[in-house]
């Protein structure tokens, strides 16, 4: 089980956690935090659950897919740390890893 910090998007942070090979989307709305509208249900077909990933020293960030870099090219706010929270699998070397929620997109899917 992996222990993280979310930071909301006005700001609130939370620790949440959650069990090895479940998706951060799910592990923060397990957490009760419900701000990733995920409209794709998770399927990797919007970017509705985009995050930035600051993972803690010494991990590297699991590789990103090209479905997964596709669509979070269509969010103006992408930076290095961002990704998607549907397609990130939590895994013990996660722990202590910080979450932000990117800002909501006009127009979103």
């Amino acid at each position: 089980m992996a222990r993280f910090t979310v930071e909301t998007r006005s700001g609130d942070r939370q620790e949440v956690s959650g069990r090895d090979g479940a998706s951060l989307l799910k592990a923060i709305r397990k957490g009760g935090i419900e701000e990733l509208t995920a409209q794709c249900g998770g399927g990797c077909a919007c970017a509705t659950c985009h995050v930035f990933v600051t993972f803690p020293a010494g991990v590297a960030a699991p590789q990103i897919s090209p479905g997964e870099s596709r669509m979070l090219a269509t969010s103006a706010a992408r930076s290095l740390a961002s990704r998607l929270a549907c397609q990130l699998k939590l895994e013990p070397a996660m722990e202590g890893m910080v979450v932000v929620i990117a800002p909501e997109e006009p127009g979103s899917f």
